[in-house]
């Protein structure tokens, strides 16, 4: 099967959309399908995957991920996907490349299925400081996309019961995320105690994440200034980057805890299994999430989770048996933490319980096996459009490419 995957984000932009692509595009290859990847060309990244395609593209909006607009200023690389042979577009998020992949799945013909991995009606304070564009707006967005689509997708039933609450009647499939638990299992422990010039011996508490409002980090930072109040050694280290930081540092100084709080900004991919291997309990406090990547990567780790209450933690974590709960209360969320740094044997049988968990309910080959059950359903049931509108389509490309070309020209990007 040839695939075509557009996405609006890509490494090096690393955020859990990244790697569900990355860990799905894998396995499928693995399994003998050809998969392209058409992504944003970030600035001052060298792309090295001959499957993967660069698309010339400008900012439109400062966020983390940053949102970009292809610019269609390219003729060739335009050219390069028209021609390209797909039996499936399958596209990922709800921006301007996954509108092109619409676009590109109606110019030939075939399938288009999207993956509704966020939920954007959390997220409206990157649109203008959330003065303009409402949360119902968005769900409106949602909904009128939703429409497009010959399959929808998502991770998680949570994501599943939003669309439908927004008004999506179309079929919605859940195929969850996966990680690579050979990367996970025998990461070596000893990097972040290096890298932060920490004894062996100190306890840590890891979070990560965009460091934005939705991630919720000034409730992690409150609980661990009542941590630090009954454990004299232990450290909280949070791992991402994002335009909170300033605030939270702000934070960190008024609870007077920058000796024991440390903000590592973005770590490469390939060095986060060694960052969870060298933590004792991971914390997560975000109820925006989907279907968190980092809580997978953390219970695939080994590590026990503290996280709030959530029906995106459904199958990652159960409450007792690899971690804890909670509503947001900042006592409980302590004494749980505190309750395991001191509880060797509790913290140790929680941590094998969470690779018990992952390994149970999110294997990579399987969830991959359904996910190419679900693109032979897809097409199986195809009706392609009109005749009408097919040509509609087929002349918008033209149009597109004579454009494009007429660009090429005048700036100088032809040969």
């Amino acid at each position: 099967m040839k695939i075509g995957l557009f996405t609006d984000t890509y490494y090096p932009q690393l955020n859990g959309v990244t790697v569900s692509i990355d860990n799905f595009a894998r396995e499928l290859r693995r399994k003998g399908h050809t998969v392209y990847i058409f992504a944003p060309k970030i600035k001052g990244f060298k792309e090295t995957n001959k499957d993967v395609f660069r698309l010339p593209s400008i900012k439109i909006l400062s966020s983390e991920p940053e949102v970009r607009f292809p610019t269609m200023t390219s003729y060739r690389n335009i050219l390069k996907f028209i021609q390209m042979d797909f039996d499936v577009v399958h596209a990922h998020g709800n921006g301007p490349f996954s509108i092109l992949g619409y676009q590109v799945a109606k110019g030939k013909g075939i399938p288009y299925i999207l993956t509704f991995h966020t939920l954007h009606t959390e997220y409206t304070h990157y649109f203008l400081k959330g003065k303009v564009i409402k949360p119902h707006m968005i769900a409106t967005g949602l909904k009128m996309f939703a429409r497009l689509c010959d399959g929808i997708l998502t991770p998680s039933e949570k994501m599943k019961n939003k669309l439908i609450e927004f008004g999506v009647t179309k079929k919605i499939t859940v195929i969850p995320n996966f990680v690579d638990l050979s990367k996970l299992h025998h990461a070596k422990k000893g990097y972040l105690h290096s890298l932060l010039d920490l004894p062996e011996s100190t306890p840590i508490i890891l979070s990560v994440g965009r460091l934005g409002k939705e991630k919720n980090f000034p409730f992690v930072i409150k609980v661990f200034s009542e941590v630090v109040k009954k454990d004299s050694k232990v450290h909280l280290v949070i791992v991402g980057p994002g335009p909170e930081k300033d605030n939270l540092k702000r934070l960190t100084r008024e609870y007077n805890l920058n000796d024991r709080l440390h903000f590592t900004d973005k770590i490469d991919a390939k060095d986060m299994p060694r960052v969870y291997a060298d933590a004792d309990v991971f914390v997560f406090a975000s109820t925006t999430e989907v279907h968190a990547i980092v809580t997978l990567e953390a219970a695939a780790s080994g590590l026990p989770i503290v996280a709030v209450k959530d029906e995106a933690f459904k199958h990652t974590i159960e409450d007792g048996k690899n971690g804890f709960l909670l509503p947001l209360v900042v006592p409980s969320f302590a004494e749980k933490i505190l309750l395991l740094l001191k509880d060797n044997s509790l913290r140790n049988s929680m941590g094998i319980n969470s690779q018990k968990m992952i390994e149970k309910n999110f294997q990579g080959e399987k969830l991959t096996d359904q996910l190419v059950l679900y693109y032979k359903e897809v097409i199986r049931n195809y009706k392609p459009s009109a005749k009408v509108l097919r040509r509609v389509n087929r002349m918008a490309f033209s149009g597109i490419m004579k454009t494009s070309r007429a660009l090429d020209r005048l700036f100088l990007f032809a040969r």
